[in-house]
């Protein structure tokens, strides 16, 4: 169980109330890079892990040990102006942010003691005030002791800090440190342990539950939530005095008791509306219903049982965050609940980027502009029929988070109207408390699997009544409200609901995936419905959500990155656009959690406003606009295919069967006999791996290729066709496709116009398909590069120095499509690029000059070091072998030369990026002589 102080802690039965909020500000973040909630945790791990050995002075290690935090959090001490060792009455502040926050280090040893030190550091929050300079005292204050962190905000909450915990919690308390990043903190203390260590208790319990099949699956479910809801109201006080533990209390004492009579009726009363036994241990229920105790599930527990179940009872369900309960708890007892539970939900930072732009920001906007009662009114009934939709809501975790910013403007709108109805000399209606709430059957939602809504439900449940304690509002929760705004049901299929803002995280399925996981039914709905073909599965839910927005509605979604590539971009990103849609904030690719080597993209914007926004931001990043690229820009650049670039750039051959793929043990023997030259259909074989970890970049493998050739040309190499008729034509032989039975000695994908294109020169160039980074190498005439590899028709070490130039490069990449966050070169990535039109010979021989040398000193260091290109390159970045960097800046200038622009050019992608659309848009106009490539 994790500690909620520095000095430890147990298990108990909570006796006071405890609050989930989170503060609001409205400065400027002063972010420096797109940071995701998991890259953080990772950082924060290790940081932990190095410090907690600590154990010498403040003064030692202080400065370091902030720098470093800081930079786990993505940023730089000194960039957004966080000082150390300021002056102030004779002291110095161990480091003061301006308005943002304040640190007071001590030492270690000094942990169990950071009560002690609270006046000092307070004292310095109240003298850092400067009124001559209309400056405020810093928002936080921060103690720590290396080992431990007090957390205050002494402006809104003197008398007891915000957060508590130990170094080691870190990690778990990211949200609480948040303003080091510029955002908002949330202070959840030790909830998310708490939520872990929680469901981990009742998974286990379930799980075990349904391995003695103690009731039909569908039942165990009900249960887990029915004794979910149970734990969390009694400890907020909609469940009287603690009775569902006193229930399970009696329960251990008594075997001759049984659960699915004691639990199973008071499930019931839960579920009934009306009159209460007079006394008893029922007499004090409320009617909760809301369909969670529809059907009341009656499960005998066994004594073992019984005691796990209490164990969970003893956890204070107030801190029990329900996003993260609601995901973790899909993710163990839901239907495709295959994998073990582990540490995977997604972090508030994570969710904001889509709440933050579509909710929160443009509702923070309306209300800082209303001038007059008449307007804040206004605003108040439009909150009241302000519907959020998240089309493919899972545990509802979006829906959470929109439903409790949702409350707060609520409580932002009526304290604008108080102040304005004061400062005109009224009366505070009815003492200042609402009249009318928001409606959490606002809140709506579409979900494929039942278990899953219900779920959902529950989670919301949950916020309500944590919403109407933080806001110590006058509300009823119960009875609970009616849910059936979210629904089971293919989002795809049914109609959506009327609504305001749309927010959602659909599913990933990919393109080559969707037909085995989906059906072949599914996909030829999918085509007849959206008409644009195969796509990835998200696709559709974008254009689904653009088609249902009204004008000047927003929209928020989370989508995998290729959503901004290629024909998923046509699809979805291009179609908004095309309608009007405006992209006013995005993330171009972040790793998402939950799902194994997942990077995502986040994508928020308008359907035709009627105004074009005043902000847009990518990245985190102010910037002029947004294309449907993700991409900085006013609008996204359309650089089309040029002819005389085709028939140069070819991707290798698919062979379509193990068997073709020969080992050097099994290809010797075929090289040698002497019936035929086997070389001829037996080859090198290069794949991406070979030219980005081999040492000389050259194949370890080799294939049998036959190319085009009939069965009997094909026999006139025995020894080969027999090998393939041994491991090829079995598999072949039920092969859907018929080609591929029928043709069972030729690959999948022969690529002849390759081996015709390389056939008359003396070597080629190629590269990784996909890769961190895009690299060209030379290859041998007599290689077969596979599919994983792109491949030029070049032999010039002019062409080797052009696509190695930081020009392509970066033109490849931004037209590339992506795999787990790798670029993906494509045919667009090459066929679109304007070579140089005006490179003089002289200017050409230095290209090759440059080229030259760059391979020979590769090669060299290489062979040295007996690492391959991936590994060199590493070492490159880490600040190693610099003369590589240096014949790379000197290739980059020299190209940029070669185009005719100036020398700043050279290192700026922007301008790169324009001036090249320019002249791809200029050659296709012929406004320019182009003789292509070479």
């Amino acid at each position: 169980m994790t500690s909620t102080s520095c000095t430890g802690g147990s298990l108990r039965v909570p006796t006071t109330r405890a609050r989930i909020s989170r503060s609001n500000s409205s400065s400027k973040p002063f972010v420096s890079a797109a940071v995701t909630g998991e890259e953080i945790k990772r950082s924060l791990v290790e940081f932990a892990r190095k410090w907690s050995l600590y154990d010498g002075s403040e003064r030692a290690e202080a400065q370091t040990y902030l720098n470093e935090l800081f930079v786990c959090y993505g940023q730089d001490r000194l960039e957004v102006g966080a000082r150390f060792e300021e002056p102030q009455a004779g002291r110095f502040l161990d480091l003061i942010w301006p308005r943002v926050c304040i640190i007071e280090m001590k030492r270690p040893s000094e942990a169990g003691r950071l009560a002690a030190h609270r006046d000092q550091a307070l004292g310095y929050w109240s003298n850092a005030a400067d009124p001559s300079r209309n400056l405020p005292a810093p928002r936080f204050v921060v103690i720590c002791a290396f080992r431990c962190f007090e957390i205050w905000e002494p402006g809104a909450y003197p008398k007891a800090p915000r957060a508590e915990f130990d170094l080691v919690e870190l990690p778990e308390n990211l949200d609480a440190l948040s303003f080091l990043m510029g955002r908002d903190p949330v202070f959840l203390g030790t909830q998310a342990a708490v939520t872990k260590d929680a469901v981990d208790l009742i998974t286990g319990l379930f799980r075990g539950l349904g391995e003695r099949r103690a009731a039909p699956p569908d039942e165990l479910r009900d249960f887990a939530l029915q004794c979910v809801w149970c734990m969390f109201a009694e400890d907020l006080g909609q469940l009287e005095s603690h009775l569902f533990t006193s229930i399970i209390d009696g329960l251990i004492d008594d075997s001759r008791r049984s659960s699915a009579d004691d639990l199973g009726q008071l499930f019931e009363w839960l579920n009934r509306d009306g009159p209460r036994p007079a006394g008893g241990l029922y007499a004090s229920t409320r009617y909760v219903n809301g369909a969670l105790f529809e059907h009341p599930a009656r499960v005998h527990l066994e004594p073992d049982e019984l005691r796990v179940l209490r164990l969970a009872c003893e956890y204070d369900w107030r801190k029990v965050e329900p996003h993260i309960f609601g995901s973790l708890l899909e993710g163990a007892l839901g239907p495709d609940a295959q994998h073990e539970l582990g540490a995977h939900y997604t972090h508030e930072v994570d969710i904001q980027k889509v709440i933050k732009p579509t909710i929160v920001d443009p509702w923070t906007a309306r209300i800082a502009e209303a001038r007059s009662l008449r307007e804040v009114q206004q605003l108040q009934n439009e909150l009241l029929n302000f519907v959020v939709l998240d089309p493919a809501c899972g545990s509802g975790n979006f829906l959470y988070l929109a439903y409790r910013e949702l409350r707060r403007i609520e409580q932002r709108l009526h304290a604008k109207e108080r102040d304005l109805r004061l400062a005109q000399g009224r009366r505070q209606a009815a003492q200042g408390a609402l009249t009318a709430f928001f409606p959490l059957t606002n809140i709506k939602g579409i979900e494929l699997h039942a278990f899953a809504v219900s779920l959902a439900r529950v989670t919301l449940w949950m916020a309500h009544k944590l919403a109407v304690d933080e806001l110590d509002l006058d509300e009823a929760t119960l009875p609970l409200e009616d849910l059936s705004g979210l629904r089971v049901g293919d989002a795809l299929r049914v109609p959506w609901p009327r609504c305001n803002v749309i927010i959602s995280n659909p599913p990933y399925h990919g393109t080559k995936l969707m037909r085995a996981e989906l059906g072949d039914d599914y996909m030829e709905f999918l085509n007849r419905t959206f008409k644009v073909g195969v796509k990835d599965h998200c696709v559709y839910w974008f254009r689904r959500a653009q088609d249902h927005l009204a004008p000047g509605q927003r929209a928020g979604m989370v989508a995998t990155n290729s959503i901004a590539e290629g024909k998923n971009r046509e699809a979805s990103l291009d179609y908004i656009v095309g309608q009007g849609g405006v992209i006013t904030d995005a993330v171009r690719s972040q790793p998402w959690p939950g799902a194994a080597n997942v990077h995502v993209s986040i994508v928020d914007w308008i359907k035709a406003p009627a105004q074009m926004p005043r902000t847009f931001t990518l990245d985190e990043q102010d910037v002029v606009g947004i294309t449907s690229e993700l991409r900085a820009g006013a609008r996204r650049p359309n650089p089309r295919p040029l002819e005389a670039n085709r028939r140069t750039q070819f991707f290798g051959v698919v062979p379509g069967g193990n068997g073709f793929v020969l080992t050097d043990h099994d290809a010797r023997p075929l090289l040698a006999r002497a019936e035929a030259d086997y070389s001829r259909v037996v080859q090198p074989y290069l794949v991406g791996d070979d030219i980005s970890a081999n040492v000389d970049q050259g194949p370890t493998r080799w294939v049998i290729n036959f190319g085009e050739m009939s069965l009997e040309e094909a026999g006139e190499w025995p020894a080969a066709l027999d090998l393939v008729r041994e491991r090829v034509k079995p598999s072949r032989d039920r092969h859907k496709k018929v080609r591929e039975r029928t043709e069972w000695w030729k690959h999948s994908r022969s690529v002849q116009g390759l081996f015709e294109a390389v056939r008359p020169l003396r070597r080629f160039l190629a590269c990784p398909a996909q890769s961190k980074r895009i690299y060209m190498v030379w290859c041998e005439p007599d290689w077969c590069p596979s599919n994983l590899t792109s491949v030029f028709a070049f032999d010039s070490d002019y062409a080797f120095g052009v696509l190695s130039s930081s020009i392509h490069r970066r033109w490849a990449v931004a037209r590339s499509t992506s795999l787990k966050g790798d670029p993906r070169y494509t045919v667009n990535s090459f066929v679109t690029f304007p070579w140089p039109t005006l490179a003089t010979a002289e200017q050409r021989a230095s290209i090759s000059k440059a080229a030259e040398d760059l391979d020979a000193l590769r090669r060299r260091l290489c062979a040295e070091h007996q690492f391959g290109l991936n590994q060199l390159y590493n070492s490159v970045e880490d600040g190693a072998f610099r003369e590589i960097a240096e014949l790379h800046g000197a290739l980059d200038e020299g190209v940029c030369q070669a185009y005719g622009w100036p020398p700043p050019v050279a290192h700026d992608a922007d301008d790169q990026e324009v001036r090249l659309c320019a002249l791809n848009e200029e050659i296709r106009g012929a406004a320019v002589p182009y003789a292509g490539p070479g």
